[in-house]
């Protein structure tokens, strides 16, 4: 199977056509080819000459990504798709509208190696890792389909960013590139479980993306029962990594704090998460709970306003994620596990009906 142009960056591809005898403005035309103009064939790259559109197309595919499902949400128009990579695995990615931004949610693994309870894609395991370009192209697909430009990307798809570090950050880095997507690096945001190590990294590097650290509980016993990442990295050490972040970056951190019923949403929590945040620039992302375990539900409405009510009173910027896509299961994983369940269900009706015959 031959390597995506996509896996390349500006300077990589520089690189290549160096090593081809071409000149560095050619990465030029290549990038806008790719990502302004969405050309789908190298046959397309019209500013290039026939003989390096051939050889591109001799070293390199362009897109790799088979749609296979699509849900779109009656309530308001989010938009999921499941993908199929070249050799037959598959990811998800989401679209959602929020005025006046467009934000796309993107995978970073196939499955997920940390088993977060209240995920489908945790029960999945871990799979393998994307490519930059796999990446990059769910961007890319998702731009043609809706035929409207991205203003925002989170890595909350699935898949645990900071466990695919240099892929994440390389992909991270053409959707800012100027002559990539052009996004402005604080629109991208690359969300964490909680891998210290990553975190440190990130801060030592000093990347200029924006940093969400899912934290869900501010008690370890709870955090390590929906949470098991928690039993390597506790909540002290996990802040304290946060802190230095905010301090070394002079940047504001995002905590998602996704609410279960019964188990992370009462006022005494709020009270707790306040009190843990407080030496820490941040916002508060709280985010009801959208899973299709049981054990796993979204408290009462009440409930989510009184929680919100309490931090936000007490000088904690808070912002409550509305339920976007609900009703499509557009949670990481879900699609997935539903495209999962009718290919087994479609697999046993034929052998029910072969035995028949």
């Amino acid at each position: 199977m031959k390597n995506s142009i996509l896996d390349l960056s500006s300077e990589k591809l520089t690189e290549y056509l160096a090593a081809a005898g071409e000149p560095a403005f050619r990465s030029k035309q290549i990038f806008e080819s790719i990502y302004a103009q969405n050309k789908t064939s190298f046959d397309d790259f019209s500013t290039l000459p026939k003989k390096i559109r051939s050889q591109l197309d001799q070293d390199f595919s362009l897109r790799t990504l088979k749609k296979i499902d699509e849900i779109v949400s009656p309530v308001d128009n989010t938009r999921k798709f499941l993908w199929q990579l070249g050799d037959g695995y598959k990811i998800e990615s989401v679209v959602i509208y929020e005025k006046p931004r467009i934000t796309f949610c993107i995978s970073s693994q196939v499955g997920c190696a940390l088993d977060c309870k209240f995920c489908a894609t945790g029960k999945m395991g871990i799979l393998r890792n994307l490519t930059p370009g796999e990446i990059v192209e769910q961007v890319l697909q998702m731009q043609d389909l809706i035929d409207a430009k991205v203003t925002n990307v989170v890595f909350m798809g699935m898949g645990e960013p900071m466990l695919n570090y240099e892929s994440v950050i390389r992909a991270a880095e053409i959707l800012s590139h100027p002559r990539g997507f052009g996004l402005g690096a604080r629109r991208i945001t690359i969300s964490t479980s909680g891998i210290i190590p990553g975190i440190k990294r990130f801060t030592e590097e000093k990347q200029p993306f924006s940093l969400a650290i899912s934290l869900n509980s501010t008690e370890d016993e709870i955090r390590e029962k929906i949470m098991p990442i928690s039993r390597k990295y506790p909540i002290e050490e996990l802040l304290e990594a946060a802190r230095i972040y905010s301090e070394n970056m002079r940047r504001i951190i995002t905590f998602e704090y996704v609410l279960i019923d019964k188990i992370n949403s009462s006022i005494a929590n709020a009270k707790q998460l306040v009190q843990l945040t407080h030496r820490i620039p941040c916002k508060i992302n709280v985010i009801p709970c959208n899973s299709t375990d049981p054990e796993y539900s979204p408290p009462s409405r009440e409930t989510v306003r009184e929680f919100e009510n309490y931090v936000n009173n007490r000088s904690r910027r808070i912002t409550l994620r509305k339920r976007k896509g609900w009703e499509i299961q557009a949670a990481c994983g879900q699609l997935y596990a539903e495209n999962e369940k009718k290919k087994r269900k479609n697999k046993n009706i034929t052998e029910q009906d072969n035995l028949i015959r």
